[in-house]
Order: C-alpha cells, then sequence, then structure tokens
C-alpha cells in the first residue's frame, strides 16, 4: 500500500499517512524521519512495527504503527494527544 506524508509533529517522530484508501494511519518513526509530502510504501493498515520504504529518498525506515483506518479529525487528535504526553 502507498501513502503519503500528510501531518507531522516532527520533533516526536509522529506522522500522519494518508493511505491511498483516502484515510489515515498514524506512524511514529523509529529512525530517520519523513517529510512532509514524502510516499511511503509497506504495510499501512497493520498495528505494530513495520520497515517502509520511502519511496522519495530512496530509504527503508522503521516505524511503530499507532493507529490506522481513522479520518484527518481523528488523525490531528492523536498527534495532539501525543504531543501532550512528553
Amino acid at each position: 500500500m502507498k501513502g503519503i506524508v500528510y501531518l507531522e509533529y516532527r520533533r516526536l517522530g509522529f506522522f500522519a499517512v494518508q493511505t491511498e484508501d483516502d484515510d489515515f494511519t498514524v506512524i511514529e518513526a523509529l529512525g530517520e524521519p519523513p517529510s512532509l509530502g514524502d510516499i511511503l510504501i509497506g504495510e499501512l493498515h497493520s498495528l505494530g512495527g513495520e520497515r517502509l520504504f520511502n519511496e522519495t529518498t530512496k530509504e527503508e525506515i522503521d516505524v511503530f504503527i499507532q493507529d490506522i483506518h481513522v479520518d484527518l479529525t481523528e488523525a490531528k487528535r492523536h498527534l495532539a494527544e501525543a504531543a501532550r504526553g512528553r
């Protein structure tokens, strides 16, 4: 599955990725973080640890998928909660 990085809370490594299904997946980057607009390929609809391919930078990135199948409002809420929680 393909998705595009749509929102970010870069300092904490949290990102919302808009998927091909037009919903959002919330990820936490465990290594080098993606940038807004980057295209990510991989299993975006599975919770837990995953390795995604960043088509934009041609690099693999390790992520922890925090939430799946959410709308934009829920994705924004998730990133805001992450910011408050740290």
